[in-house]
């Protein structure tokens, strides 16, 4: 049996394989709640970024950015 820590590891495996299959970069926003949605390699400001999660309103750009 795995155990739950094996779980989550798998969980998290899988998620950052489907991302990056999607074209992300799929990186993990610190303290959870977002994946960076940029595609891999384009970082050229130095940040995260996920366009999806995170946004104020429904008119911004992007919602969380987090440094690389």
């Amino acid at each position: 049996m795995t155990g739950r820590k094996g779980a989550a590891d798998a969980d998290e495996a899988a998620s950052l394989a489907a991302g990056r299959a999607a074209g992300y970069c799929s990186a993990p926003r610190p303290g959870g709640g977002g994946r960076c949605t940029r595609p891999p390699g384009i970082h050229s400001d130095g940040d995260h970024v996920d366009y999806y999660n995170g946004r104020k309103k429904p008119t911004d750009a992007e919602g969380y950015r987090w440094p690389q």
